[in-house]
């Protein structure tokens, strides 16, 4: 799919290139903004064709993401970065998205939705006179992409803020089922989903910062207010690093809190058991003596015999208990 944003006279306006045979090449030499959203072949040859810039194949822009390739070619500039998507399900993703950039227009070739780039369409449809070529609609678009990354990790925070209430709260092992490993559980099984959001914010932070710092080097000297505007970019993308590289540290610090709550639990539990054991381990004792089947065993011929032998498993059992007691094992 391919749809052009162009300028009619004063008004920007949208275009839906669903048929590559018709002729678009009026709209597209007006174009600020052209998106190719899962292109097929077909379109690709018609936009290399009415543009005479190489628009690269899927596997092209797959190589490029792994190369870290960004390179200007005969005025044209080639960009690939990681852009965030999926966050919403149980695993999100990265996927590569390509910007090709001239004085006049902004190419885009993706595979994926994301969020920021809906955003920004209509932010563009609604203020069309704060992008006029292509490197601001380029610096929008970024904007738009950090901004979104910044939304998803407050969100981050928030889960963080949530587990750590649950991880620290006095009734941190109870639950409806009263099974605390359960609980747990579901804790361990957050904290992993929001690393893995984590890392890949991390991985599309990087990627975007790269992305940035040669988009600035690339742009005119006589765009002063442009390379303004990425420098402030720029120092964005490394807060937001740095928040990610503090939020690893936190999610690490309240993996291990959970693992030592788990351990401490079943430590206790271990102890109940050790208790158990240890009152019964007299009495069994006694019985243990009195099942002997030696032939001289006096007591075996007592009336009294056996309340003695239960009373004495009492007498030790309760002596062990109030020992327990004092030392404050108990």
């Amino acid at each position: 799919m391919m749809t052009a944003y162009y300028r009619d006279q004063d008004v920007l306006k949208t275009a839906l290139l669903a048929r590559v045979k018709e002729n678009h090449g009026d709209i597209l030499t007006r174009s600020v903004w052209i998106d190719l959203q899962n292109p097929v072949p077909e379109e690709e040859r018609y936009l290399r064709d009415h543009l005479a810039i190489a628009i690269p194949s899927r596997a092209e822009i797959w190589r490029n993401q792994a190369l870290n390739r960004l390179y200007t070619e005969s005025g044209t500039t080639f960009m690939t970065a990681a852009i965030l998507h999926k966050i919403n399900s149980a695993h999100p993703k990265t996927s590569a998205v390509t910007f090709i950039l001239t004085d006049r227009c902004l190419v885009t070739i993706r595979h994926i939705a994301p969020t920021s780039f809906s955003h920004f369409q209509q932010r563009l449809l609604n203020h069309p006179e704060a992008f006029q070529s292509g490197p601001e609609v380029m610096e929008g678009l970024m904007q738009e992409m950090f901004m979104r990354v910044a939304w998803h990790m407050e969100m981050l925070v928030d889960g963080l803020d949530d587990l750590s209430r649950r991880i620290f709260d006095d009734h941190a092992f109870e639950n409806k089922q009263g099974n605390p490993s359960i609980v747990m559980r579901r804790v361990l099984q957050k904290l992993g989903g929001l690393n893995d959001l984590n890392s890949k914010i991390h991985e599309s932070l990087q990627s975007l910062e790269r992305m940035l710092i040669f988009f600035r080097k690339a742009a005119r000297t006589d765009q002063v207010e442009l390379k303004e505007d990425l420098d402030l970019l720029i120092l964005d993308a490394d807060a937001l690093l740095n928040q990610t590289n503090f939020l690893s540290d936190k999610i690490n610090f309240q993996l291990d809190a959970a693992l030592g709550m788990i351990n401490v639990e079943q430590n206790l539990i271990s102890k109940i058991f050790s208790i158990v054991a240890v009152f019964f381990l007299p009495p069994t004792l006694i019985s243990s003596i009195y099942g002997m089947n030696f032939a001289h065993m006096p007591e075996l011929h007592w009336q009294i015999g056996y309340p003695v032998a239960l009373g004495l498993m009492v007498a030790v059992s309760s002596l062990t208990y109030i020992h327990f007691k004092r030392q404050g094992w108990l």
